[in-house]
């Protein structure tokens, strides 16, 4: 049985006038991402860092409106692909951000209750430049309009996007969150660099999207998954197991305490969630804790190369991993609106509960099992012989032959085995009577 983990996921932000902002700096733990530090604090940058805060605050007549200009939080829609059975090594989780109205941005953060390093993080801009995934992604038709360094701009029937690259090592920052008791978790934030170029007067294009793949292995495997056997001892060449899969989002009850204050004091507007469980066909769906809104197979055509992105090399004996006999399930949350104000009420908090059935071969345990009921048959065998030939002895009653002794001592032994049913039997009838 493998460990439960807690897999409920935060998500919050930074203003760029959150007083804190400069204190909260991602390279201010003893944590080497093999990236360069920031500043942790305004007083270890000195006077000139000061000297450039009150310029700025002077700098036009429009600062005194931009100070004054109530904070805005994000508004985030988020897509959230959980990929299983791709590899007995790890699965990976794809998390999209598409992000409006970002003026008061500055970071992205999300936490992972696992430990997490930069190295498993990959970015998928470029996997959405193939046409039919860019599609599939957005459930819409799409088209590039424009690429440039750092982005490029798409273009559907209602509006335009633009689809950010992402450089780990500059653009993210991974930092551990050590929890008393439970395994090390993990911050994942998008920097001030990437939030810049997001916010950039050039990039006049209301929508944003910055798409990543994290991918689960070693302890946090298991993030969203509890796996359990069947306790029976049956000779069965199959085991019957059941999965749960469990993904939580801003679940605060479930946070570490230094991530509940945070994530209390930068809340997004989180207008909908849209979360995708991709496993193979031969896991059956037993029960989920709302009706999915939709399940299909998955087209390996469409997403065989999308897969491919982080993955290692398959070895020459092997083939590239495929989409080939997947199956989708989507759940989705979007926000409401208020009866009374016909103003949105966005989301709080986000689950997705499923459990699965599958039938795991055990036949080396069969084959063991096999063996040691045989070696054990035979030794009762030789034991039961041994007694009947004194037995018969003892009254002086000839030899049987090696047909009847063998056939007389398996009469009595099954008698034996077939007892305690027929003892449990008798048992339930004298206690109707």
């Amino acid at each position: 049985m493998n460990l439960p983990m807690n897999g409920t996921l935060a998500l919050w932000y930074e203003s760029k006038r959150d007083p804190d902002s400069d204190e909260r700096v991602n390279a201010c733990t003893a944590a080497d991402t093999g990236m360069e530090g920031e500043v942790c604090d305004k007083a270890t940058a000195g006077p000139q860092a000061e000297a450039s805060e009150e310029a700025g605050a002077i700098e036009g007549p429009g600062a005194r409106e931009e100070v004054d200009r109530p904070i805005v939080p994000p508004l985030v829609r988020l897509h959230v692909n959980l990929w299983r059975d791709i590899s007995k090594k790890f699965n990976f989780l794809d998390i999209g951000f598409h992000l409006e109205e970002t003026a008061d941005l500055d970071r992205l953060y999300l936490y992972l209750p696992a430990p997490i390093e930069i190295a498993s993080i990959y970015d998928l801009s470029n996997a959405l430049k193939d046409a039919d995934t860019l599609n599939a992604v957005f459930n819409e038709v799409a088209a590039i309009e424009r690429e440039a360094d750092e982005h490029f701009i798409i273009k559907t029937d209602t509006s335009r996007r633009i689809i950010h690259h992402v450089d780990p090592a500059r653009d993210i920052s991974v930092l551990p969150v050590p929890i008393p008791g439970r395994p090390c978790g993990t911050t994942i934030t998008l920097k001030s660099a990437l939030c810049a170029r997001i916010n950039d007067q050039k990039n006049r294009a209301p929508q944003h999207y910055v798409r990543l793949r994290i991918f689960l292995h070693g302890d946090a495997q298991n993030l969203f998954t509890t796996e359990d056997g069947a306790t029976s001892l049956g000779l069965s060449l199959t085991q019957d197991m059941l999965e749960t899969t469990e993904f939580r989002l801003n679940e605060r009850r479930s946070f570490p305490h230094v991530i509940l204050e945070r994530a209390a004091e930068g809340q997004v507007r989180l207008e909908s969630v849209h979360y995708f469980l991709i496993r193979s066909k031969d896991h059956q769906l037993g029960s989920q804790h709302q009706n999915f809104r939709k399940v299909r197979h998955l087209e390996p055509d469409i997403w065989t190369s999308y897969l491919l992105v982080g993955q290692p090399a398959p070895r020459k004996w092997s083939g590239k991993p495929r989409a080939d006999g997947m199956i989708i399930y989507q759940w989705r949350a979007i926000a409401r609106k208020d009866k009374a104000t016909n103003k949105p009420v966005y989301l709080d908090d986000f689950i997705a509960y499923a459990s699965f059935r599958i039938a795991k071969d055990k036949i080396l345990a069969y084959f063991v099992a096999a063996l040691a009921i045989g070696g054990v048959g035979s030794a009762l065998l030789n034991v039961g012989l041994s007694g009947l030939a004194r037995f018969l002895k003892i009254f002086e009653w000839g030899p049987l032959g090696v047909g009847w002794s063998n056939l007389i001592t398996g009469f009595i032994l099954g008698l034996a085995a077939l007892a305690p049913m027929w003892f449990s039997k008798l048992k339930r009838w004298w206690r109707k009577l």
